[in-house]
């Protein structure tokens, strides 16, 4: 007999409609000393309730019930409990039933008659599969609490932030840039008790908020674009998706194509209308300038221009800031940025060939407010992990400085005007043989 995690025991909801079949599954499971059977249910709602009741790690699930079937409560359940994961039992074995059953969130599907070590071994893998999940939740509990006890802490009193609905857009014209990472971890880091945040990927074709968060939802931005007219809570309380951490999200369309469908303006109109409803609105962009960046651009409080320390970032950024400088309509973009470094290289670690920020900082005559340290590793493990770095430890590098980059928009917007300091023009008496002729110009 094989067993689980060591000292872990998998609490396991059976959900069934016939009476035998579950009592059968729950004598096969005894057997088990690693799998415990926390409740069973015999309809989809049942189920639903039971599972919000136990918090089960998997829950066994029949396709075919009354009032509610196995594929509506599997939709129900992974979104009110993320850390159950769902395995789909059905007689039906066509490709199909499988694809409603992954799309709904099941983790694996069963061909009934099952036999008992495909049932454990099936059990044992979901567990081992949802363990990013779990350990996101118990970092989101972690974080929660601390908020609590701080706000005790302080006598219970909760400053309100100046003003609502600020609008701050992530975008770099160089691919790879690392907007997304940047832009889920400043959203994350803005979340406080009194601070609603909401997280839209604005990146049509190719967003991947969804994954870098693990979340599923099975609305996005379109449904939305759709209703911009006609617009009511009820509609947005339903396509918006609700992270773990109380963060909103608004993830980009499922199929690249849907992005034609998407007219620049009503997204425009839509960040307008949410910004109402929200202290923050995070906004991750594509790289390429159009009609949609553009829009964007305008109802952005302040734009975060992430740019990478090589050399032909910084001649796309250079050329970016020039768009800026010179566009009419709409006006004063470059009051808007606040300017950040991704990906840097330890001042120790920096080989020759390696640019570094004072001379990108001197050359685009931007002050660099924030600089991200490379750590590839952190960074994959996040993304694969579905958790942010800030979720994890605020305290280490680079989670560090995403956190302070956020404390530090905050500080900006709050802040009575909301102005940011005009960079002096500095004076470079260097040949055009130096950085100038490295980048050009």
């Amino acid at each position: 007999m094989s067993s689980g995690p060591e000292g872990e025991v998998i609490r396991v909801l059976i959900v069934d409609d016939i009476p035998d079949t579950r009592e059968n599954l729950r004598k096969l499971l005894a057997f088990e000393a690693d799998i415990e059977v926390v409740g069973a249910a015999g309809t989809g709602r049942e189920a639903v309730q039971k599972a919000g009741e136990v918090k089960p790690d998997v829950v066994l699930m029949d396709i075919n019930m009354p009032d509610m079937d196995g594929i509506t409560a599997t939709k129900a359940i992974s979104t009110a409990v993320r850390t159950a994961a769902v395995v789909i039992m059905s007689v039906q074995s066509e490709p199909g039933y499988l694809r409603q059953a992954m799309l709904a969130g099941a983790r694996d599907f069963l061909t009934k008659p099952i036999s008992s070590e495909e049932l454990y071994t099936t059990i044992r893998r979901v567990y081992e599969r949802n363990e990013p999940i779990r350990l996101q939740e118990q970092q989101i509990t972690s974080i929660a609490t601390s908020a609590v006890q701080t706000s005790q802490q302080s006598g219970g009193v909760i400053s309100p932030i100046t003003g609502a609905g600020h609008v701050i857009v992530v975008y770099s014209p160089q691919g790879g840039a690392g907007t997304t990472t940047v832009a889920t971890n400043m959203a994350t880091a803005l979340m406080r008790q009194d601070t609603r945040v909401l997280l839209i990927d604005c990146d049509l074709q190719f967003g991947d908020i969804d994954a870098f968060l693990n979340v599923q939802p099975q609305l996005n931005i379109t449904d939305l674009t759709k209703a911009v007219n006609d617009m009511d809570e009820e509609i947005v309380n339903n396509v918006l998706f609700t992270h773990g951490t109380g963060l909103k999200v608004l993830v980009s369309p499922a199929h690249p194509e849907q992005a034609y469908d998407i007219d620049p303006e009503d997204v425009k109109k839509l960040v307008r209308i949410l910004s109402a409803s929200f202290d923050f609105i995070v906004i991750d962009t594509p790289t390429q300038y159009d009609q949609l960046t553009l829009k964007l651009f305008e109802v952005a409080e302040r734009i975060v221009l992430v740019c990478n320390p090589t050399i032909p970032a910084v001649r796309n950024t250079r050329k970016m800031l020039d768009i800026f400088d010179n566009l009419e309509q709409p006006g004063g973009l470059s009051e808007k940025i606040l300017f950040v470094l991704n990906r840097v290289v330890n001042e120790r670690e920096r080989g020759r060939g390696t640019v570094p920020a004072s001379s990108i900082e001197s050359h685009l005559k931007h002050d660099v407010v924030g600089q991200i340290p490379l750590d590839e590793r952190s960074v994959l493990t996040s993304v694969n992990q579905g958790v942010p770095l800030v979720a994890k430890n605020k305290t280490r590098s680079p989670a560090r400085e995403l956190a302070d980059l956020a404390d530090l928009i905050r500080r900006k917007v709050e802040a009575e005007g909301g102005e940011i300091e005009e960079v002096p023009e500095q004076t470079d008496q260097r040949s055009k043989s130096g950085i100038r002729a490295i980048f050009g110009g």
